[in-house]
């Protein structure tokens, strides 16, 4: 029996070791500016803000702004709206640290101790270009070719100015020296990888997917929503009907069923929704376990949060996945 056992360990710790060393040599990283420079309707509004504090009479056709003067504004516009999405939507900041300094995520073993890296100026990711970020954030795919342990499954469909701002934001960041440690399997984190039970982001995207290159308007409407609620998938399921959140600590509850079934949001209002997301209380008084992200979430606008809940209820009711 023994024999049998350490065979299956040796042939699991094979396998997952061959899972995660794969390569992806075929994913070709998009490039876009970082930052992405002002829309022409952009520094129109500041040329004629500037038109405005000119002597009455003067001619319009000489109120310029400098290139320089446009790339600093448009730096400055970019950081902020990388740090909106690293601290609220995108919950960036959950994993790498409000300073972006990486470090523990979770220690769930005998599965695994997961640990998000440093991604300030300090660290590799400081030198990460354009198509670097890209092939990370929506490939799960670091600039080695190798298997990333970030869930990009979550960002895989981000517009490419999402992408820049995130970067224009972890270049903002101030330096922090270190490096976290390595992200460790355990047993049963192995078995489970080496029988392909633990979701590798870059597996499952689809990487010859267009992606926009803006988002779309942040209106209260189906489109934005769903945006919005990609970020859910990782732990919500792709069809976000809940259940066990792979790869997460044992003890962390299943993942609620997103759709408007009985066994979901059927009987939460707009109201509930956006009651919840202040105190993290569902329509029933209990609070949400720890392990949902509610805090980082609840900061995005209501226009962001209305949005999303739209789309949740335009969704097909569907009974929660078995464990919810």
């Amino acid at each position: 029996m023994t024999v049998f056992a350490v065979g299956g360990y040796f042939w699991a710790h094979s396998a997952a070791k061959a899972r995660l060393a794969q390569k992806w040599p075929q994913v070709q990283g998009k490039d876009f500016p970082i930052p992405f420079p002002l829309t022409e309707a952009e520094v129109e509004v500041l040329r004629q803000n500037e038109l405005s504090s000119q002597p009455e009479g003067t001619d319009p056709s000489s109120v310029t702004i400098s290139p320089e003067r446009l790339a600093s504004i448009a730096l400055e516009r970019a950081v902020e709206r990388g740090r909106k999405l690293a601290t609220s939507r995108l919950a960036c900041t959950e994993c790498h640290g409000t300073e972006g300094q990486g470090g523990l995520i979770a220690d769930a073993q005998p599965v695994w101790t997961w640990y998000a890296p440093n991604i300030t100026k300090a660290s590799p990711v400081g030198r990460y270009s354009a198509s670097d970020w890209d092939r990370l954030v929506r490939h799960g795919v670091l600039p080695d070719d190798r298997n990333a342990t970030m869930p990009s499954i979550d960002y895989q469909k981000l517009a490419d100015r999402d992408v820049s701002d995130l970067a224009a934001w972890a270049a903002s960041l101030p330096p922090k020296e270190g490096v976290t440690p390595s992200t460790e399997f355990g047993p049963v984190g192995t078995f489970l990888m080496a029988m392909g039970q633990l979701i590798i982001s870059a597996e499952v995207i689809d990487h010859d997917q267009t992606t926009p290159i803006m988002p779309p308007a942040a209106n209260i409407d189906l489109e934005f929503g769903q945006y919005v609620a990609q970020t859910c998938v990782g732990c919500h399921g792709q069809d976000y009907t809940g259940g066990p959140i792979d790869g997460g600590d044992p003890n962390w509850p299943p993942a609620t069923n997103l759709t408007p079934h009985e066994s979901g949001l059927k009987a939460w209002t707009k109201a509930h929704w956006m009651s919840f997301w202040k105190d993290g209380k569902r329509p029933n008084g209990t609070q949400v376990d720890a392990s949902m992200p509610w805090k980082s979430l609840g900061s995005m606008s209501s226009t962001e949060l209305e949005a999303m809940y739209l789309y949740f209820m335009s969704l097909e009711p569907v009974a929660a996945t078995p464990g919810s």
